[in-house]
């Protein structure tokens, strides 16, 4: 039984014009209706009714919109019903004028239209002359009365007051509700693009957000925003939870919309310095325990150096008063930041080869034969006196071993590393206005910063060598035109290319005593990349810096939108093209990756060993590894196009209820490559080409299906082309200050495509990758040596010619050619209720559930079709016997074909001439959202502004490949035919939930309630506030697997047994329990030939609770008409609260249910200067 098949030369940035045509086209039919908004604007709108005082509707009345700050006006008329509509108004603070002949003059003042914002305001006139003037104060709405949208808004009152250790307006979603961080919150500055958006909006997708500034899409192909903008820059940012309009689209958990500043007809400006001084750093945790550890030994300690230095500054203001406008800003950086871990390291006599002290039996694979005792099953000998001998040494092993640091306390060295970043931003935005009816506006940014990783023992070795440098260029180009009082048309066009560069150090293998065939080999010289099983905690290798590679992501955005208001219908149609693609020259690891585990030196029986046996090391030291490869790869151009159209009616039933309704369809073809290096698919039902004669008399099936190649389509996936979106939402106003409201809509979400290299993108072939062979009979010996790796050869690209031949005998790597379109379900109910004090305070619940997610989310995981049939584990120890190979002497089946014998249970597999057969980007996974939400926000005025919301959630999903920062996931799926069995609860859930967040400013000094007056006491005690952000969240759940692989059916993944009755949460404090969190006594090890019963992540033991609390004391003081100073000292986790990553979770290794690192920043002082005018 096989698995089934429903497993769901030059850069060119130039636009494909034909692509281009079908865009405009498309607009151009959408708009023949005459009608609607953009397919993912940022503008808002204001709409309402005008009445008499009987409460009768008042046709003919103009009413004029003008921006307090520009001057600039829109003016519009009531139709019959007496309806009035501003679409696609840009963000800003309004005055509204309404004017009637036989009525007085209606003036509202301080009308706030945010980002996508959209308001309804109805007005009254009162009878009487024109020259008569009725003005009422708008105050800012509080409470969303024009459609049922789950979102929150981060104004540039709150960007520039609330403390924040990066300056990040994204990351700063946080302390809004539904919004689940899962990086480390240390890294969070303009630089880290990919940490900054490992958020979970809603319960979607981790990193399946989509991101817009001034309405065109910043979101790269691996859905990350391409730039953070300088806080200087921004207005404000909207975070969209669920949005019902179908002009969104192209997400499957949120938006973050983001304005930028504009110039007025004032000019404005500011200058910003911040430092955080030596002096006022504290210590991560496990630094601490360094220094303490050195007061007890009487040694000195010396403080990790660091330092921090950033500038910015903006200036804008009128061109042509009333007409034109720019406001340009600048931020940069240049950082040394330290961070702590401590490193799991071999000790001096291990290296050499003695773990006669290690507690661990070490056993020689070498003897390895059936068992006389117990037929069906295998021995091994251990080595004498529990030390390996000189000569089976490997000698690359012995000089690798030179590059360690020793251990200060028995494996443990407690280390500190510096990182010295620095980076750059520049941003201008140009707004004109051509006449009343053409109004034009540009973007304009550019990032660049160079990043290296962390380096905690220095030289080639160290995997945090080389750095990343980045480049970012932006472009978004707005056009309004108003045809008509109650029509606007909306075209845009938008530009991005993000450099993305990794380089590491260079080095020369052959000084590591590596053969010469396999030096000759190499494409490209460094240190090769060594993991070992249960060493260097947090980091994946123990030796090799970054992988060298070229990325350029890049895209083009072209809009279109009409919008109409027909009689109490507001509707909307619109367009949207996409080019989105990435150049992308990735080298993987050229110098060779080798990955070491305990199983060559476990036993007595490798299948079934006993507890503390075997160690990566010792596997390491005989030059065993467990896999490896070597690739050589060619450059790649990859693009995708995506199309969408929408309709929108936004209905006022009633003058008190709303109903919103659109329908979306959106195209997104799957991923192609511009000269069709790219593999689609396997072939399972076609014959392979050459046949040998198995056991079972099966033919040989299968190999990998190229693009373009007899009759194969160009692209990757089976994208669903019908991929209609409908939305439906309400807003009841009970009255005035009481709403209810709730939607449902269907979402389709981005691919999520992981970190890009050859196996993650499908180009086998055009990039070639030599495998490494580690055993003929599934592990119980080892056929080959870490000194000559690849003995029969080293794979050259020769892009399709094999065709189903490519990679026999060896592991073979594609894109699953049957993985659907994810998409996912909103839905969300919410009452809303202004209270006294202008708090509005909303109660609701909010859900999603996703289908076809990718298995693995953000991480490149695979299901191994390859995979031995369950039916298969009754035979036990009979898989590994050794059995007449039909393979050998056949050079086309490579490492296959080198021994006579080869183990029964390969020829069992599915497609016995490869090993491994892995799918990428298999669609089989979902995941469920339920949550509770409790709001209560008063935005900054009389002194004082809050927002305080509590999520109640609980995530459920079947990613079993998605990762967390902190919490340690269990690797692989168990069983690749039972897929259905991964679903558990999420490794992002995290049931409770607390942000916090509030501004006061001090009572005293110049307009305020006391001591109101200039001189000696306002300088002393006016213009003081303070401002904090604090948070409490529940742990991630611990994902548990099984560091011995028994399960003898080439499965990625073994799970051990639960204990029933024993609780695996140990008892005490969080400190105290950091080197024992998880209770080893509530599992046991899975029998061989079995699968355990564990659940993929366990609930019972979660990380430990996230605390954390960032206060601010600012005091600003006026030096002049419109000038200001401001001094301000940021206290970043100022209760030192540590914030631990999750246990290890590698059941049977040494680190088991140990925390040995943490995330984000100690206690930290951070003084921030800004002058203002």
């Amino acid at each position: 039984m096989q698995p089934k098949n429903s497993l769901t030369d030059q850069l060119s940035l130039r636009l494909n014009h034909k692509k281009v045509s079908l865009a405009c086209l498309l607009l151009v039919v959408v708009g023949a209706f005459a009608v609607a908004g953009y397919s993912q604007s940022y503008q808002g709108g204001l709409r309402g009714a005008v009445r008499d005082a009987t409460g009768a509707v008042v046709p003919g009345v103009e009413l004029t919109l003008i921006n307090e700050e520009t001057n600039v006006t829109r003016t519009t008329t009531t139709n019959n019903d007496g309806e009035y509509s501003f679409a696609n108004v840009l963000p800003g603070t309004y005055k509204l004028t309404a004017t009637q002949t036989g009525f007085k003059k209606y003036e509202s003042l301080g009308i706030r239209i945010g980002t996508q914002t959209f308001i309804t305001l109805d007005l009254t006139l009162e009878v009487g002359s024109t020259a008569e003037e009725v003005t009422v104060s708008a105050g800012g709405a509080i409470l969303e009365n024009s459609n049922a949208s789950v979102s929150s808004m981060l104004d540039r009152k709150t960007l520039e007051l609330l403390p924040t250790a990066g300056r990040n307006a994204f990351f700063l979603s946080i302390t809004t509700p539904n919004v689940i961080p899962t990086g480390d919150p240390q890294f969070v500055r303009q630089q880290d693009q990919t940490n900054s958006s490992l958020l979970s909006l809603g319960g979607g997708p981790r990193r399946g957000n989509n991101y817009l500034i001034e309405g065109v899409a910043i979101t790269d192909m691996r859905n990350r925003a391409v730039i953070i903008p300088s806080i200087e820059a921004v207005e404000e940012v909207k975070v969209q939870v669920s949005t019902y309009d179908a002009e969104i689209g192209r997400t499957g958990g949120g938006i973050f919309n983001t304005t930028f500043k504009s110039g007025s007809n004032d000019w404005h400006g500011s200058a910003v310095y911040q430092n955080r001084p030596t002096w006022g750093q504290g210590l991560l945790f496990f630094t601490k325990q360094l220094k303490e550890q050195a007061a007890a030994a009487g040694r000195s300690f010396q403080k990790p150096d660091s330092y921090f230095h950033l500038y910015g500054g903006s200036f804008g203001g009128p061109v042509f008063k009333n007409r034109t406008f720019f406001f340009a800003t600048t931020e940069g950086y240049r950082t040394l930041t330290s961070r702590s871990e401590v490193l799991i390291l071999p000790t001096e006599r291990e290296r050499n080869g003695d773990f006669s002290q290690s507690g661990i039996t070490i056993f020689n694979p070498l003897t390895t034969r059936p068992d006389p005792n117990n037929p069906g099953k295998f021995i091994r000998d251990p080595f004498p006196g529990n030390r390996i001998p000189e000569g089976m040494i490997n000698p690359v092993a012995r000089n690798l071993m030179k590059f360690l640091p020793l251990p200060s306390s028995g494996r443990n060295l407690p280390a500190n590393a510096g990182l010295v970043d620095r980076a750059d931003q520049f941003t201008v935005k140009a707004d004109h206005k051509f006449t009343s009816k053409y109004t034009l506006t540009g973007v304009f940014a550019y990032y660049n910063s160079r990043e290296p990783e962390t380096q905690f023992f220095g030289g080639p070795a160290d995997p945090g060598g080389g750095a990343l440098f980045r480049t970012a260029h932006i472009v978004a180009i707005n056009n309004i035109i108003v045809p008509g009082p109650n029509t606007v048309m909306a075209f845009r066009y938008g530009y991005t290319r993000f450099t993305d560069n990794d380089v590491p150090g260079t080095f020369d293998p052959a000084t590591l005593g590596f053969s010469q065939r396999f030096v000759n080999a190499i494409p490209f010289k460094k240190f090769p990349q060594i993991s070992v099983q249960g060493y260097n905690q947090s980091r994946f290798n123990m030796f090799g810096d970054r992988d060298p590679q070229d990325t350029t992501f890049y895209g083009h955005n072209v809009n279109g939108s009409f919008s109409k208001l027909i009689g109490r219908h507001t509707v909307k149609f619109g367009g949207d093209y996409r080019l989105i693609g990435m150049y992308l020259f990735a080298r993987g690891q050229p110098s060779g990756f080798f990955s070491f585990t305990r199983a060559f030196t476990q036993g007595p029986d490798p299948n079934a060993p006993a507890s503390n046996t075997g160690d990566a090391v010792a596997s390491l030291l005989l030059g065993f590894p467990d896999s490896g490869n070597l690739p050589v790869a060619t450059p790649n151009n990859f693009f995708i196009n995506y199309y969408a159209g929408y309709v929108q009616d936004d209905l006022r039933l009633k003058p008190n209820f709303t109903l919103n309704v659109g329908l979306r369809y959106e195209f997104e073809q799957g991923l192609q490559e511009r000269d069709n290096q790219i593999t689609v698919g396997f072939a399972r039902d076609r014959e392979f080409p050459v046949q040998v004669p198995l056991p079972d008399g099966r033919k040989l099936m299968g190999g990998l299906l190229y693009a373009g190649v007899d009759g194969n389509p160009t692209h990757q996936a089976d994208p669903t082309k019908t991929k209609f979106a409908p939305r439906i939402g309400f807003a009841w106003s009970l009255s005035n200050k009481t709403i209810i409201r709730g939607g449902y809509g269907i979402f389709w979400a981005p691919t999520q495509y992981p970190f890009p290299n050859e196996n993650a993108m499908g180009t086998r072939g055009f990039t070639a990758v030599t495998s490494y062979f580690a055993s003929a009979d599934g592990g119980l010996t080892p056929a080959g040596r870490l000194d000559d790796p690849f003995p029969n050869g080293v794979e050259k690209p020769v892009g399709n010619k094999l065709g189903l031949l490519t990679g026999a005998g060896g592991d073979v790597h594609f894109i699953d050619q049957f993985a659907k379109s994810a998409y996912v379900q909103q839905y969300s109910v919410d009452f809303q209720r202004e209270m006294s004090g202008r708090i509005a305070l909303t109660v609701g619940y909010v859900g999603s559930r996703s289908l076809h997610l990718g298995v693995g989310g953000t991480v490149d995981s695979t299901v191994n079709i390859n995979q031995l049939d369950p039916r298969f584990q009754s035979l036990g120890g009979a898989l590994q016997e050794r059995v007449p190979n039909p393979f050998f002497g056949n050079p086309i089946f490579g490492a296959l074909s080198t021994s006579s014998t080869i183990a029964r249970g390969q020829l069992l597999r599915p497609y016995p001439q490869f090993a491994n057969i892995l799918a990428h980007r298999v669609s089989a996974a979902s995941a469920r959202y339920n949550a509770l939400v409790v709001k209560a926000v008063r935005r900054l005025q009389g002194g004082w502004g809050m927002n305080i919301n509590y999520t109640l959630s609980r995530m459920s999903d079947s990613q079993f490949g998605e990762s967390n920062f902190f919490a340690n996931r269990g690797g692989g799926a168990l069983n690749n035919y039972d897929l259905g069995r991964e679903y558990a609860r999420s490794l992002l859930d995290t049931p409770h939930r607390l942000n916090i967040t509030g501004t006061v400013e001090l009572p005293f000094g110049r307009g305020k309630r006391w001591l109101n007056q200039g001189g000696v006491a306002n300088a002393l005690l006016g213009g003081w506030a303070i401002t904090g952000i604090g948070s409490y969240q529940s742990g991630f759940p611990s994902g548990i697997f099984q560091a011995n692989n028994n399960s003898g059916l080439f499965g990625s993944t073994q799970r051990p047994n639960t204990v029933p009755g024993v609780d695996p949460k140990t008892s005490g404090s969080d400190i105290d329990r950091l080197n024992n969190w998880i209770n080893p006594a509530a599992y046991s090890a899975a029998a061989a030939f079995t699968f355990g019963n564990a659940p993929r992540t366990d609930p019972r033991v979660r990380a430990p609770m996230k605390k954390n609390w960032d206060i601010a004391f600012q005091k600003t003081q006026s030096i002049g008409e419109g000038k200001s100073i401001m001094a301000r000292a940021e206290l970043i986790n100022i209760f030192d609260n540590p914030n631990f990553r999750g246990p290890a979770t590698g059941f049977g290794l040494s680190t088991f249910g140990k925390i040995t690192s943490v995330g984000g920043f100690p206690r930290m002082l951070q003084a921030t200067f800004r002058f203002a005018f």
